[in-house]
Order: C-alpha cells, then sequence, then structure tokens
C-alpha cells in the first residue's frame, strides 16, 4: 500500500448481498453484486468522508467551478472513452480536480462491474447477478454513460436541478 494514499477500495460495497432464493439449481446466482465496493477518497494520509463523493456532490462541483475549463472536460471525456489520466489538470476550485478524476475513474469501474458486465464477462468463477438498490434484477444498465451524459447537460447550460429531473441519479 503508498503511504500516502489518493483512492482506496473498500470491499464489500453496499450493494452486495447473499440471495435467498425459492427454489435454488445448478445454475443458480447465489449473489447479487459480487463485485460492488465503494471508492473512498484520502487527503494527507486521512480518509475524507464519502459523502462529499457522491454523485449530487460531484454533479454540483462540476457545475460551480469545472464546467467552464476547456482542458478539464477533454480530461472528462478522456476519462470517460479510455479510463485514462494522461494529463495534470487544471487548478480549479470546488474538489482537488486530480481527486476529482480519480474518484469519478474508480466509481466508474465499480458502476461498470455492477451495470455493464456480467459476471461471464469479467471470468468471475462465482455466478452473481446484477441488482439494482431495491433489489430488482437487471440485465445491463447505463452505468458510466448516465452520469457522463448528466455532465454534458450540465456543461450545455442545464442547471443540476434541470438534469435531476432528465436523468435521475440514483
Amino acid at each position: 500500500m503508498r503511504k500516502n494514499p489518493t483512492i482506496g477500495l473498500r470491499y464489500p460495497g453496499r450493494k452486495l448481498r447473499k440471495r435467498l432464493l425459492k427454489k435454488p439449481n445448478k445454475n443458480s446466482a447465489f449473489w447479487a453484486n459480487l463485485y460492488d465496493f465503494e471508492v473512498v477518497p484520502f487527503k494527507n494520509k486521512k480518509e475524507i468522508n464519502t459523502q462529499k463523493f457522491t454523485f449530487e456532490e460531484i454533479m454540483k462541483d462540476f457545475q460551480e467551478n469545472k464546467k467552464n475549463s476547456e482542458a478539464f472536460w477533454k480530461q472528462l471525456e478522456e476519462l470517460y472513452q479510455n479510463n485514462t489520466i494522461t494529463k495534470k489538470p487544471p487548478k480549479l476550485a470546488g474538489i482537488d480536480p486530480m481527486l476529482y478524476l480519480l474518484m469519478l475513474k474508480w466509481i466508474w469501474i465499480q458502476e461498470d462491474f455492477n451495470y455493464r458486465f456480467t459476471w461471464q464477462e469479467v471470468n468471475s468463477p462465482i455466478r452473481y447477478v446484477l441488482e439494482t438498490r431495491t433489489g430488482s434484477r437487471t440485465a445491463k444498465g447505463a452505468g458510466r454513460a448516465k452520469f457522463f451524459a448528466a455532465l454534458i447537460l450540465l456543461k450545455h447550460h442545464f442547471t443540476f436541478e434541470q438534469v435531476k429531473k432528465i436523468i435521475p441519479l440514483y
């Protein structure tokens, strides 16, 4: 482990759970969201409260501090498309831009596992299914695409309140 981590992963996450099946068979999946984890930010070797990095807080910070920076937007596009951060971000107000990008990167990876890939696609030795927060099964969901779409709307002059009505975020 790094002596001064920026991002940590806490496993298991909130959505992982053992499934109670009425009539299990050899093809049953006994777990929901097996690879769910929580992304934990750090600053100066101390854990930052993860509630400061909810989608709502990330969106508000983008609207208030980052949406007018073309350099930062290019980095968001690169992160969305390639899951990479290849440059130091510009200095901007609000959440530290590098921490913002790193949190988003790992949140999107977590979203991919929970809503984009099946147990076969990640070569999991344990069968699992994807379930929503309310416990209903889901095939593949939007994951990172839904959140990136919300950022696009914010960038193009929609308010956070309008975006929440167009794209309900969790």
